[in-house]
């Protein structure tokens, strides 16, 4: 071999190793990717499960039979660890949130200004809601006109509602109270600003202070601001239904958040001691 093949040679061997070393740090970046990306699903899971664990908890503190021991469904929190997670579970029973079949306009209309958004467009906002249920409202794309409200998720479709505000609005709204007026022991600070008609602030000092207080122990309803039944109120649908929102946290900061509605079995049941109605995963933070 001369030496003009040798250099071809050498240059052939140095083009294949430096191709064997681009493929070889290919390779190492891929299955580096796959790595992680299955250490993150199972984070995830782990996450899930804990947050799931957060609604076993609060089922078992509704049902608790020592009424001391009751979680009280305020929307106050309740926080444990589990498997390495921190959990943070807070319920809320539906009676306190504003029904969208059921509310008025005018409750509507201080619901979305409280929300902040302007006069008019919350009056345009609550007229949709109002067109919506009563099936005068014309769905996208000339389909059939909507009926009553079947998931707060519909919320977002009104024409004039955008992400950011629906973001903040869902913890606020039902479709299973049936009551056309929110119970104010359990309302959170934008309920009750529509139905106090007071400013967002005052009204988010005024649950905060509520949710610090020791639940009274009383029966009835329409208790001053302040004063919770210590237990769930009897709601629609023939049961007791509560919203339980629990959040997970890992260490490595995974993070899941359970938004679960069910009904409650009001005596015995042991098997059956809930109804999922709705369950919402991963939905956005509001206060």
């Amino acid at each position: 071999m001369n030496r003009c093949e040798r250099g071809a040679a050498l240059l052939l061997v140095l083009w294949a190793t430096l191709l064997l070393a681009a493929l070889l740090v290919g390779v190492a970046a891929s299955s580096r990717s796959h790595v992680e990306a299955a250490l993150y699903g199972s984070e995830r899971v782990r996450a899930e499960l804990a947050a799931e664990a957060g609604l076993a908890h609060a089922v078992a503190g509704l049902r608790a039979p020592d009424l001391a021991s009751q979680w009280v469904p305020d929307g106050r929190p309740y926080t444990f660890a589990f498997d390495g997670a921190k959990v943070t579970v807070a319920v809320v029973d539906v009676s306190g949130m504003l029904d969208l079949n059921a509310s008025p306009p005018s409750l509507l209309h201080g619901l979305f200004e409280a929300a902040g958004v302007g006069p008019a467009r919350a009056a345009a906002l609550a007229a949709a809601v109002v067109d919506w249920r009563g099936g005068t409202l014309q769905a996208a794309g000339g389909g059939p006109a909507h009926g009553p409200f079947r998931a707060i998720d519909q919320l977002a479709q009104l024409p004039g509602m955008d992400a950011v505000l629906f973001a903040g609005l869902q913890r606020a709204v039902t479709v299973y109270s049936g009551r056309n007026l929110p119970d104010p022991s359990y309302a959170g600070p934008l309920v009750l600003a529509a139905l106090r008609g007071i400013d967002l602030r005052q009204s988010a000092t005024l649950v905060d202070g509520r949710r610090r207080r020791a639940a009274l122990r009383s029966a009835g309803n329409g208790q001053a601001l302040g004063a919770v039944a210590n237990g769930p109120l009897v709601a629609g649908y023939g049961g007791v239904v509560e919203r339980v929102f629990s959040t997970a946290v890992l260490p490595d900061g995974t993070r899941v958040t359970l938004d679960v509605t069910m009904r409650l079995a009001l005596t015995g049941a042991q098997a059956h001691p809930y109804k999922v109605l709705d369950w919402r995963v991963d939905p956005a933070e509001a206060p």
